[in-house]
């Protein structure tokens, strides 16, 4: 791939090792290279190069009926990792053209099926974990604040 191909919040397909996984880009780093996270395992991943990723990532159906029992079957669903509040407010964000507040930011990540909560106030445990998240990494965080309750996702 070249590098003006590869978009915030889209997920591609990296070669790792012998198999090829899904990784859903983060953020770009100053040096040029791209974080993003296995969408199958939730780790964080360091791409240097547009040349790991091999395109659009698109999940290959089975056919078979037989097939597809083999698959439920080894599927735990106590093992499926959630999309964490953080992560899903970071990528409503960079989708995002503008700042937005924590009422619209919950409104989307539930629209988009990225969160489901059953809380009373989830704005304001987003909002809370947004001001925590600036508080302690700073410089570091995904989030900006651009205003009263507003922010947007660093760059």
């Amino acid at each position: 791939m070249k590098k003006e191909e590869i978009k915030i919040s889209k997920v591609y397909a990296m070669k790792v090792a012998k198999n090829t996984a899904g990784v859903r880009i983060m953020s770009q780093n100053e040096d040029g290279s791209w974080t993003g996270v296995n969408v199958n395992t939730n780790k964080e991943v360091i791409i240097k190069s547009p040349g790991r990723l091999l395109g659009i990532y698109q999940v290959k159906k089975e056919k078979t009926k037989a097939a597809a029992t083999e698959l439920s079957k080894d599927v735990n669903p106590t093992k499926v990792k959630k999309l964490g509040g953080l992560l899903a407010a970071f990528m409503v964000l960079a989708d995002a053209k503008e700042p937005l507040d924590c009422q619209e930011i919950v409104k989307r990540m539930i629209d988009q099926g990225f969160w489901k909560t059953e809380g009373k106030t989830p704005a304001a445990t987003i909002y809370s974990a947004i001001i925590r998240e600036i508080k302690e990494k700073g410089a570091e965080s995904r989030f900006t604040k651009t205003e009263r309750g507003k922010f947007k996702a660093a760059k």
